[in-house]
């Protein structure tokens, strides 16, 4: 063997009652050595047996003809108990048709009787080397996407839950809520010494702080709880099923005074302005994010002089305080009249070869000037527009102008590979999706692989792995492209990332902004890459803004990016000035 391998465990599933001596017989070294360990099946049946106790079997040697549970019975179970497990089929020669649907069924390797021990040997040994490597590269995605897990849910500093996680813990808690009533509290807290601590005492000081934060809350907030730092001054505790409302406020005031008295670090008293804010499940919100705000929106409502509970710097939150709903209310009702009219415009970013350096295709950005309040932010219409639903027939229109649009410039530059456009959960749940993409290309002539759909990650996993696959499914069956967008900021297993049928993962900017600089982003990017090399998927990076950044990217295989490095959203007219310049002949 030109490789050390591990000890493999060999099943033989067979009824010739000689075989098994042969088998000893010639492999009596291997044996010996502790190399190779066979064991023995006289059927399909038995060997299910034998496997289910056995479950670090490597290799499966089957014959075809046998009582019970014939070869071919027996592969279809072994293709389902585990996908790294090989089998080979010993058969006679003139039982070719079998053979052939031995292979079909996903047989690695075939060997004819009378047995060649020489011939087996080799074909052992090959196998073998097969399934080590498949699960050696398992276990290495397994583990980078476990650590992808940690760095995008946890914050690495304190070990505590960081905001995504604690986003995910909230939308549980509004379930709950919705199905049992169970009432359930944020404490948004903000230290204002870290600050001056960083700046005056240095970075481990205020790394330190935080540890000696996040150790005092553990230490008065029950184990039901969720602890989490949500920015590097800013910390929240999810507290639930509570009896009552004056047990959160009594836990407000146990971390108000607890934070808000001399806090020892490396010997020295760090003392320091704590603000709380608060909000509760009686607080009617469908969005755990927008509880989120709510806290914030109350914590920053305690700094206000007058605005605490008693002496300390405690606010709970009240409806009134997000005086911004009225003008939400005032978006929607504009937005409605703005679809379909010249106030929304289409904006294109170029997505570019990092290998050729040259324009593969474009991200099209709706951008929305209203006549009286000017161009208003997406941040603004976009996440209101899909509370309301508007933004199926937003998303139509986007739909059907950037298809259009793209198929002008393909016909003038062919080499324009895709156009992409993103699709909320509420338009990749609807039940018209395929018909409306399946039209807009009809009416647009743009080929189905020229379209690549965005999708966030959080969206695909909010119905599960097998529903999400499915839509996803219908839509790959269309010949679209699908891109997995903000990738790292949500839950991804392997198992969620092999099932659905995406073409392309998008780097999140917020791993791209210093990845330069922080070797955390450096390492989460690199994860990506690897991870998406590994199950063949393209990856894009997003927010590039520098050379260096571009370079680090390149030097990791990353096959495209956007960012203002390369240009910034433009319009049609600015379009096509740059493709005049860049691929013209």
């Amino acid at each position: 063997m030109e490789q050390k391998l591990q000890r493999a465990r060999i099943l033989v599933v067979d009824d010739e009652v000689d075989l098994k001596r042969l088998i000893a017989q010639r492999f009596r070294a291997q044996i010996r050595n502790n190399e190779l360990e066979f064991l023995y099946a006289h059927n399909g049946e038995e060997a299910l047996e034998v496997l289910e106790c056995n479950r670090n079997v490597d290799l499966v040697l089957t014959d075809l003809n046998m009582p019970k549970m014939d070869g071919l019975t027996l592969l279809k179970y072994l293709s389902k108990k585990d996908s790294t497990l090989k089998s080979v089929v010993i058969s006679a020669y003139g039982d070719m048709p079998n053979i052939r649907t031995a292979m079909n069924e996903g047989a690695f390797d075939f060997i004819t009787k009378p047995i060649d021990f020489q011939d087996l040997a080799i074909t052992i040994e090959k196998t073998i080397e097969s399934v080590q490597r498949l699960r050696e590269q398992k276990e290495q995605l397994q583990e980078a996407l476990k650590k992808l897990e940690t760095q995008a849910f946890y914050d690495e500093l304190t070990g505590l839950p960081n905001q995504n996680h604690l986003i995910g813990r909230v939308r549980q808690c509004i379930q709950w809520w919705k199905q049992r009533e169970s009432p359930f509290a944020i404490a948004h807290i903000h230290l204002d010494a870290f600050k001056l601590v960083k700046y005056g005492l240095g970075h481990q000081f205020s790394d330190q702080l935080a540890k000696e934060v996040a150790a005092l809350l553990q230490g008065i907030v029950a184990n039901s709880d969720t602890i989490a730092r949500i920015s590097f001054d800013e910390f929240a505790v999810l507290i639930h099923d509570f009896g009552c409302i004056e047990q959160v406020e009594a836990k407000a005031v146990e971390i108000y005074d607890l934070l808000s008295g001399p806090i020892i670090v490396n010997d020295s008293q760090i003392s320091s302005k704590v603000y709380i804010g608060v909000v509760n499940s009686a607080t009617y919100m469908s969005q755990s994010t927008d509880f989120l705000r709510a806290a914030d929106t109350a914590m920053h409502e305690a700094k206000k002089p007058d605005n605490s509970l008693g002496n300390r710097s405690i606010q709970f939150f009240d409806p009134s305080m997000q005086a911004g709903v009225t003008h939400r209310l005032e978006l929607e009702t504009e937005l409605r009249k703005a679809i379909g009219t010249d106030q929304l415009k289409l904006n294109y970013q170029p997505i570019v070869n990092l290998e050729t350096g040259k324009i593969s295709g474009f991200e099209a950005l709706v951008r929305w000037q209203h006549p009286t309040m000017g161009w208003i932010s997406p941040v603004d219409f976009i996440p209101m527009s899909e509370e309301t639903k508007l933004i199926i027939p937003l998303g139509k229109w986007v739909l059907q102008e950037a298809c259009s649009q793209f198929v002008r410039w393909q016909q003038r530059y062919p080499e324009l590979e895709f156009i992409s456009v993103n699709l909320s959960g509420v338009q990749l749940w609807d039940e018209d999706i395929t018909n409306l993409i399946t039209e807009t290309l009809e009416q647009t002539k743009l080929s189905p692989s020229a379209l690549k759909l965005e999708i966030t990650e959080t969206v695909l996993i909010q119905r599960g792995a097998k529903t999400g696959a499915e839509y996803l499914e219908q839509l790959r069956d269309l010949g679209v492209l699908l891109s997995i967008d903000d990738f790292g900021m949500g839950y991804s297993s392997l198992a969620y990332l092999k099932a659905f049928p995406i073409n392309t993962l998008k780097i999140d900017k917020s791993f791209v902004d210093e990845i330069e600089k922080q070797d955390k982003d450096f390492e989460i990017a690199q994860t990506i890459v690897a991870l998406a090399h590994a199950l063949n998927l393209d990856v894009v990076a997003e927010g590039v803004e520098y050379d260096e950044q571009m370079q680090i990217l390149q030097t990791l295989n990353c096959a495209y990016a956007q960012g203002y490095l390369f240009a910034k959203p433009l319009s049609v007219a600015e379009v096509e000035i740059l493709l005049e310049k860049s691929l013209a002949p």
